[in-house]
């Protein structure tokens, strides 16, 4: 006799038997008693969730002779030819290879004839989707007025793909995928009845690994026991397909967040293949780990396991939710990547790994504003503008804060208690005298000769004079390459309001499209009559929606009116600016600092 495997042998034949999916079964229990069984159904849900198998035991409880009942007998001729799969009256199609209008031909030709045995013909039809458009509206007729003694069921993982005017016909029955517990639950009943003495936690790893779907699982533990028989152990697991395991993962994203970039190259693993797989499992990790982070510890959506919530809240905890939704952005692209080339599926991987181990490539929006506005600051007060160092890849924090007290206002020299700056050449270059490391000096100390005193730094130089009562204020030296401030306001900080009082307002007007731009964009540049955001890291329907032509003067329209004045808004895309001379932000910044763009 063939072997039968796991997941036919325990595939439910009643919708009492069916796992996860209380609401759609119990629906149609409620159907069948309360006699309101519809025409057509369509179940749809990721794979191995269910959806033929909630068909064909719909079909069953239909057509069982002590029926129409939600608990058929299971011991009547109609109950065992539907199990055997000998019922001449259920009728199972798959579109995949019946797509043309001719099929579609074929099937209303047999709905017009009575059932030979059973009470109703049904019609399975599994991925219906993969119908033509022509093969679809052949049906609508019959779909919508079918004889009485006929069922349509139909099953699709892409419910988007099937017509609208097909949808509106039947009634949608969504499948969910089904959780961890649930899938280790069913996998510790089947190991029983097959006698397996799994070590603890098998099952739970082998629900892990299937993602919702309970076939996947079932089809992974007839692998397990083909390797290692009925006693399989965890230490198994890892040499059963080359996707990695938690262990895997966990070990690479420390190492991504140690900066160690040959210890990246190590974790991941060595078969290759299963470079797609094991990048969903990544992903699961930072989804959770991002839940974490901003719905809290307690959060569900993790899952059962306590050491995987044990991970994913740490793991949140040292990289905030900022970081962890850039990195989940990257590995995005990623996946997008390897579907298009899948021949370099590893390349694509390795080179993602190894991009988020660079601080700077993957700091947050939140740093980046801070170390601008610090950058600002500087610049406002006359300091002498320095490249700042690179960030450590310890901390990403540690530049912004160490530029803070650049920030603060210089002391006027005239006041004679005031002590050096910290920034001033005197206190960095030469040595303190023990007068100045301890009470400040006395005010009758005369001053020191001119030609020894030390050249005043840039931001004393640039002293403004005490302003009088009354008297307008002076305005802040511009430094070359920085646009003048808006209107009248001070620099400082005036920006930053703006753009936060525009995304609000621009919420009123296009919701959507404020939401791209707050995730996005960036004010960059604002003169009489033009505003300019850059956006970056756009996604292709983000991207044709800051196009559109009514967007963008809406855009311009709310800015306008936020101003008081006429302001054309400039939506720059980064992925379609040069570098160099043609993006004004990039020349500002290299104007700013001394440097030279060169075009790659």
């Amino acid at each position: 006799m063939s072997y039968l495997v796991l997941a036919r042998k325990y595939r439910p034949r009643t919708l009492a038997e069916i796992v996860g999916q209380e609401v759609t079964t119990g629906t149609l229990k409620g159907a069948i008693e309360e006699g309101r069984i519809g025409h057509a159904y369509i179940f749809s849900g990721p794979r191995g969730t269910g959806k033929t198998t909630t068909a064909r035991a719909l079909a069953k409880g239909l057509n069982c002779e002590q029926g129409p009942t939600a608990e058929p007998c299971g011991v009547c001729e109609r109950c065992l030819a539907m199990d055997a799969g000998a019922d001449v009256d259920i009728v199972e199609i798959d579109a995949a290879s019946h797509t043309g209008v001719d099929h579609a031909r074929e099937l209303i030709e047999q709905a017009a004839y009575a059932p030979m045995r059973a009470r109703f013909k049904v019609f399975i039809i599994d991925e219906v989707h993969m119908l033509s458009r022509a093969a679809f509206n052949a049906l609508l007729k019959t779909l919508e007025e079918p004889p009485p003694h006929v069922k349509f069921f139909f099953a699709t993982t892409e419910l988007h793909k099937v017509l609208e005017t097909v949808r509106s016909r039947c009634q949608v029955m969504r499948l969910e995928p089904l959780t961890e517990s649930q899938i280790a639950s069913r996998l510790d009943w089947v190991f029983e009845q097959e006698k397996v003495e799994a070590e603890a936690g098998v099952t739970a790893e082998l629900a892990r690994r299937a993602r919702g779907g309970m076939r996947d699982a079932l089809s992974l533990a007839d692998q397990l026991l083909a390797l290692v028989g009925v006693q399989p152990a965890l230490s198994d697991l890892e040499r059963l397909s080359g996707d990695g395991g938690g262990r895997e993962v966990d070990e690479l994203l420390t190492a991504v967040e140690q900066g160690n970039k040959p210890g990246v190259l190590a974790a991941l693993p060595r078969s290759f293949g299963g470079e797609a797989a094991f990048l969903e499992l990544i992903l699961d990790h930072l989804r959770g780990c991002l839940l974490a982070a901003v719905s809290g510890p307690a959060t569900p959506e993790i899952g059962d396991d306590p050491k995987l919530r044990e991970l994913c809240v740490a793991r949140a905890g040292r990289l905030g939710a900022e970081r962890l939704q850039l990195w989940l952005e990257e590995l995005i692209y990623t996946r997008q990547r390897i579907e298009s080339l899948p021949g370099q599926a590893r390349l694509m991987l390795e080179v993602s790994a190894l991009a988020l181990c660079d601080v700077r490539t993957t700091l947050p929006l939140s740093e980046l504003v801070q170390r601008l506005e610090a950058l600002e600051g500087r610049v406002g007060s006359g300091a002498a503008a320095s490249p700042a160092p690179p960030p450590a890849q310890g901390s990403a924090r540690a530049p912004a804060q160490a530029a803070a007290p650049a920030a603060a206002s210089p002391v006027p020299p005239t006041s004679p208690a005031a002590p050096t700056s910290p920034a001033s050449p005197a206190s960095s270059g030469s040595p303190a005298t023990p007068a100045t490391q301890g009470a400040p000096a006395p005010t009758q100390a005369p001053a020191a000769p001119a030609a020894q005193a030390p050249a005043p730094a840039p931001a004393q130089a640039a002293q403004p004079a005490p302003h009088r009562p009354g008297a307008p204020g002076p305005h802040p030296p511009e430094a070359p390459g920085v646009p003048a401030a808006q209107g009248n306001a001070p620099r400082t900080g005036t920006t930053a309001e703006l753009w936060k009082a525009y995304i609000e307002a621009l919420r009123q007007s296009a919701p959507s499209v404020a939401d791209v731009l707050a995730a996005r964009g960036k004010l960059v540049e604002h003169v009489p009559g033009r505003a300019v955001v850059k956006l970056a890291r756009l996604l292709d329907p983000e991207r044709e929606l800051v196009k559109d032509a009514r967007n963008q003067k809406t855009c311009s329209r709310v800015f306008s009116e936020l101003a008081g004045e006429a302001v054309e808004v400039v939506l720059e895309d980064a992925a379609a600016t040069r570098p160099g001379k043609q993006d004004p932000y990039t020349q500002k910044v290299a104007d700013l600092f001394g440097g030279r763009i060169e075009d790659e």
